[in-house]
């Protein structure tokens, strides 16, 4: 019996350090039937899915696209958004190629433009706030999880607690009938097995005063951080209705009115326990603390106030605007924290302007003015100032009336 115990740990073992060494890349399918149809009972999938258990690499057929358990559970579902396919698009991406955990960064930027400024999701206003960290291996860009959006220094956005990572996450991957969307779009690229290519969208940073909308949104996302909007209330916003923000809805969130919305894809909600069992897969709870409660919700029945409307005090300051315009390119995050951390240098000293050569009797009058003006001896530096009057104070006898002559003293 022992033995079989410690056959079936070092199997445990060997499969990680195999999946470790194969960071990047495809694990074989290990989607169950199970898993699929629950996902297929709360609406989150269609009912055309299907899958090929320890098949190495996804190989879909005609008019089928490859998707994974942990996009649909931070918020893809088909057929996919506008936004989703303008990300595709800008980066010139594969949606394997996106992390995880950019999955939910992406329903939750949806969640504050559609809940909380009732405007569209906007790619530049993305843009503005997150950069792209190239997810690499011996220098060369992985395969899956090519790229992590990562929130630009200095930027004010609700602080966001994932998880560091999804673990196996590629190989939870099924396939799925495409769908698109009359006169919209056509639905998901077509699956190519492969790393991206950089472009320059990767290190654009656009300028939010050619486009006041943006530059208003972008302040308001400023004054609802300092309201104490968080990530993890975005995420509980979106997830508690049974929305997927990474979904095509023709109606904004802002408009939600309720449990028969169509904005949800089913109508039931989740069990307290079962809701909170599940957010804890999405947000980072630290250790002995609950799930917290929605405090900070976003707007209903088309109750948010359009952004023109709002008084200034409704906004805060932007930090850091670009000001070097639309085709400025921002340096990588490392590089701004050593420029932030690097001491100023210190301005040139001015030089000292020439003397105009004096002439006739000026001449003469400051020569005997120079030669009549008694010439000082510099003191001494501090230290040695202060050791001389120590060693004079050691040499005097008690009771001398007079203070020692100390040259250049005080």
């Amino acid at each position: 019996m022992a033995a079989k115990v410690q056959e079936a740990e070092n199997k445990r073992a060997s499969k990680a350090r195999i999946r470790e060494g194969e960071r990047g890349q495809w694990w074989p399918c290990e989607t169950t039937d199970v898993e699929l149809r629950e996902l297929q009972n709360e609406g989150m999938i269609s009912s055309h899915w299907s899958f090929t258990r320890d098949s190495d690499v996804p190989k879909p057929e005609a008019g089928e696209i490859v998707m994974t358990k942990a996009w649909v559970e931070r918020g893809l579902s088909l057929p996919c958004s506008e936004f989703f396919l303008s990300i595709l698009n800008t980066y010139g991406l594969q949606p394997h190629n996106i992390c995880p955990n950019s999955y939910l960064l992406l329903s939750n930027f949806v969640t504050l433009c559609e809940g909380h400024l009732g405007i569209r999701p906007d790619v530049k206003l993305w843009q503005f706030f997150f950069r792209v960290k190239k997810e690499t291996k011996d220098k060369a860009m992985v395969n899956c999880g090519s790229m992590t959006f990562m929130l630009r220094p200095s930027r004010m956005y609700p602080p966001h607690d994932s998880h560091e990572s999804v673990r196996y996450w590629n190989a939870g991957w099924f396939y799925e009938k495409n769908a698109s969307v009359p006169k919209v779009h056509e639905g998901l690229p077509q699956f190519v097995n492969e790393p991206p290519e950089e472009l320059a969208s990767w290190s654009f940073v656009p300028s939010l005063a050619q486009t006041p909308i943006l530059e208003k949104a972008a302040r308001r996302i400023s004054w609802l951080v300092h309201d104490g909007l968080t990530g993890a209330q975005l995420t509980l916003s979106w997830f508690s209705r049974r929305i997927q923000p990474l979904r095509y809805n023709a109606r904004l969130m802002c408009a939600y009115t309720g449990a028969d919305d169509l904005l949800r894809v089913t109508r039931h909600d989740l069990p307290a326990d079962s809701l909170k069992r599940r957010i804890k897969t999405l947000v980072k709870i630290p250790r002995g603390q609950q799930v917290p409660e929605l405090t900070k919700d976003i707007y209903t029945n088309d109750q948010c106030p359009p952004l023109n409307t709002l008084a200034e005090e409704s906004f805060r300051t932007i930090l850091r605007v670009p000001v070097t315009g639309d085709t400025a390119e921002e340096a990588p995050d490392d590089d701004e924290e050593e420029e932030e951390q690097a001491p100023r240098k210190a301005a040139p000293r001015p030089t000292k302007r020439p003397r105009a050569k004096a002439s006739g009797s000026e001449a003469g009058a400051s020569g005997e003015a120079s030669a009549k003006k008694p010439k000082t001896t510099k003191p001494p530096p501090l230290d040695s100032r202060k050791a001389e009057r120590a060693r004079i104070r050691m040499l005097s006898t008690a009771g001398q009336g007079t203070r020692p002559i100390i040259p250049g003293a005080p």
